[in-house]
């Protein structure tokens, strides 16, 4: 039953994806689009796989303080190489990294799975926090490019209705049930109480500098990801640090859908925003894919090498266990 619901979750997931990249790229002529990858200077693609590597580090850093309280096994490199095998996962099963990520962190470490679970959630909403830091920010520097953002995910709302109401819905039926569940079952009560604890584990570190700087660090990774991109393409060359906040704010928007690695919605948010600073739909096209692309590259290289390294990670522990 399980194998069957993962196997729905990823053909719906990119049928949806399918039909994203059609509305995208459905104006394209493609063989101009491709013969676009000749004018590439790939240095600076290779610049922004690399600067990625630290996206993970800090993230898996950023992560432990929040589950160090409930584990003392805890090490940045095996962290990093559970957050890149999570990832490399969500390339299949979208929306299901985070689940995998905390399975495997419990495999490698004394945390509990419902723990981590919590902590996960917690980042989550330190995540969108820092998002709407940032999109105040665009809103402050680049009011009209920020409301026209709007209006395009406005414009294309509906298009999204029926999977967002789908979503709540699931939600609802959830929580109901465990509702009914909490109340009868003492180990389902203590999971959550585990849960809980995790959720709320922010309460000890949000203060403290080292949670402050890697997060404020987590999101300038992110944004030169993207921006040293700009040098890659002739258009997008003279681009500057206005450009590359919206370029990050829209992008991190489109990575909310949920379809595999935000295909289509990615690519058509930040070609969208990138139409405000004089970039052609199709030049701006080509630089959300080359971007998106070269994430996809890495996560499948990382991945491949960090699921070896897993394997070697979790064997020799559960030799010494």
């Amino acid at each position: 039953m399980k194998k069957k619901s993962l196997f729905i979750n990823f053909l719906v997931s990119i049928i949806f994806g399918l039909l994203l990249l059609y509305f995208v790229f459905q104006k394209i002529d493609l063989s101009v689009f491709f013969a676009r990858l000749d004018s590439v200077n790939y240095s600076w693609i290779w610049f922004s796989i690399i600067i990625s590597i630290f996206e993970h580090i800090i993230r898996a850093f950023r992560w432990n303080l929040l589950m160090e309280k409930d584990s003392d096994s805890l090490t940045t490199f095996n962290t990093t190489i559970v957050l890149i095998v999570s990832y490399f996962t969500s390339l299949i099963f979208p929306r299901f990294n985070d689940f995998v990520r905390c399975y495997l962190i419990s495999k490698t470490n004394t945390i509990k799975l419902s723990t981590s679970l919590g902590t996960v959630v917690s980042e989550r909403i330190i995540d969108v926090l820092s998002l709407i830091v940032l999109a105040v920010l665009l809103l402050i520097i680049e009011y009209e490019i920020f409301v026209n953002l709007l209006i395009d995910i406005v414009d294309k709302i509906n298009f999204y209705f029926i999977n967002v109401v789908f979503i709540v819905i699931v939600i609802v039926i959830v929580l109901y049930v465990f509702k009914i569940f909490l109340k009868r079952s003492n180990f389902i009560n203590a999971k959550f109480k585990e849960f809980k604890s995790g959720l709320f584990a922010f309460k000890d570190v949000y203060y403290r500098w080292d949670f402050l700087l890697s997060t404020f660090f987590l999101w300038i990774i992110y944004y030169l990801m993207g921006y040293v991109i700009f040098f890659a393409l002739q258009e997008t060359s003279h681009l500057g640090f206005n450009a590359g906040l919206a370029v990050l704010v829209a992008g991190t928007l489109g990575m909310i859908v949920p379809v595999n690695a935000g295909i289509g919605a990615y690519h058509f948010l930040v070609a969208s925003i990138l139409l405000n600073y004089t970039i052609s739909y199709e030049a701006g096209l080509f630089f959300a894919t080359l971007i998106h692309g070269s994430q996809v590259v890495s996560l499948i290289l990382f991945g491949f090498v960090s699921s070896i390294l897993l394997f070697v990670i979790i064997r020799s522990k559960s030799k010494k266990d």
